[in-house]
């Protein structure tokens, strides 16, 4: 068995690859030594193990770079300057206030729960599928929590994210082959419940009930007006029979979500406790990152779909969909991302904030303290 000393060496010299091999050894050494009354020592290399760090330089740096994720706001600036007009990204530096955790794949481990690792350099990452996710769950939260203007979140909803959900491949199918009111409006609540999270009162339960017995293009003007972007564009584009709203058609959404990845790694336990005899026996060890560490998020949305749509209402989206894109940033970082976040684990706050436009967005609603840079 490796001695305390040895592995106090080890844990100086090498410090990448002892955050893969040490945590075993370091169980290792508890096993045999925590009966014979090692207690200070083993404290004393749990702390070393709480505090390892990723050299920023040689790893992180390098897969940022390989990422696509910029080391400063000018770099996005000149690529943002590249891009169709009315494009933009938000570069956001983030201080975690709680750990953060998201369980690796890995089965071969020597804990129960690895963080999730990316594959090559293994350093703890957030996936830009899981910013996607994470952003459009705290999106969903802001339609419900707004008293008017849903319909409008609601389609910006679908022109960030995209629509290719299977509740929205259902409706395009009833559409195309069942043909029937009834199948067609239950896959509408489907997807109003499922997919936008959105509450249904008994009143629109009610219309969508009395749809039913009147004719297809009664049917299709209500949906119109329930994703419309606007009341104005609705009096100046009337629905055509059997024509399906575009928001609501299968696309691709116009933001792009990349990864983050951390320069730290850390040990979390917890211990459930009995309730009868209020004590735990069984502790469960998640790696987590911890919490102080720094990350960058970066998001580019690219209005791919503008070429075909009036200047005017191409603004007036982008506006709409970076204010709501800020908020649903502002409410995440207070929801938290990753696993665990009931206890409170995957909250962060600010450090930077900036927001690179390429083109002239008028009267934009941005919170104080966010820098804009303007192509």
């Amino acid at each position: 068995m490796p001695s305390y000393e040895y592995i106090e060496v080890l844990a100086k010299k090498q410090r990448n690859s002892f955050l893969e091999g040490t945590l075993e050894k370091y169980f290792y050494y508890c096993k045999g030594y925590f009966s014979k009354g090692k207690t200070k020592k083993i404290n004393s290399l749990k702390n070393k193990i709480k505090t390892l760090s990723f050299e920023e330089d040689s790893q992180i740096t390098k897969i940022q770079t390989i990422s696509g994720i910029f080391q400063t706001p000018n770099q996005l600036k000149d690529y943002i300057s590249k891009l169709p007009p009315y494009s933009f990204g938000i570069y956001v530096k983030f201080l975690l206030e709680a750990p953060y955790f998201s369980k690796d794949e890995n089965e071969f481990y020597i804990i129960q729960n690895p963080i999730l690792k990316e594959t090559n350099f293994k350093v703890p990452m957030i996936r830009g599928s899981s910013w996607k996710g994470a952003l459009a769950h705290a999106f969903r939260e802001i339609i419900n929590e707004t008293s008017d203007s849903k319909s409008k979140k609601s389609a910006s909803f679908f022109r960030i994210f995209g629509a290719g959900s299977d509740a929205i491949k259902a409706i395009e199918q009833s559409l195309r082959k069942d043909n029937k009111k009834k199948t067609f409006i239950e896959k509408l609540v489907e997807l109003i419940l499922f997919e936008l999270g959105l509450e249904i009162n008994q009143d629109l339960l009610k219309e969508l009930k009395e749809l039913e017995s009147k004719n297809w293009e009664d049917l299709i003007n209500f949906i119109q007006e329930w994703v419309a972007q606007s009341m104005e564009n609705q009096k100046n584009n009337k629905t055509k029979k059997g024509k399906f709203p575009e928001e609501l058609k299968t696309h691709r959404g116009r933001a792009i979500f990349y990864p983050t990845y951390f320069n730290r790694i850390s040990l979390e336990i917890i211990n459930p406790h009995d309730r009868r005899k209020r004590a735990g026996k069984n502790p469960i060890h998640y790696e987590v990152v911890p919490e102080g560490t720094e990350g960058v998020f970066q998001l580019i949305y690219i209005p791919y779909d503008g070429i075909v749509k009036d200047e005017n209402t191409l603004k007036e989206e982008v506006k709409e969909d970076l204010e709501n894109l800020i908020k649903a940033i502002k409410k995440l970082s207070q929801l938290g991302i990753g696993a665990k976040i009931k206890l409170g684990w995957g909250r962060f706050e600010f450090i930077e904030k900036y927001v690179c436009v390429n083109g002239d967005l008028e009267d934009l609603k941005i919170p104080e303290r966010w820098k804009i840079c303007r192509v």
